[in-house]
């Protein structure tokens, strides 16, 4: 989180332990974050959050935080696709290389 500009924080329906002071930590360095509950959230709703973040505050180096497998079995699954989507998307919006 120190090295980047920003941070995606993926989390299911409340925020606990290191991903609650994973927020704190953004709060109190100032940096921008976007809060992704995957109970209320598609994946496809997560992958435009973080397209929006990055985009509206030109993120270069983006990190991404949630629970721990033993705290949320589901959560790899959710955060991968969700990041499979974001990727693909910011990729179609790149321009050509020549």
């Amino acid at each position: 989180m120190k090295d980047s500009n920003g941070t995606v924080i993926i989390y299911f329906d409340k925020l606990r332990g290191g991903t609650e002071y994973t927020v704190e930590c953004c709060n109190k360095l100032r940096r921008q974050h976007v809060l992704i509950d995957a109970a209320r959230t598609s994946s496809e709703s997560a992958a435009k959050l973080m397209v929006d973040l990055v985009r509206n505050h030109k993120i270069n180096i983006l990190n991404v935080a949630g629970p721990r497998e033993s705290e949320w079995a589901d959560g790899y699954a959710y955060a991968f696709r969700a990041l499979e989507i974001f990727l693909s998307g910011l990729q179609r919006h790149l321009p050509a290389r020549s």
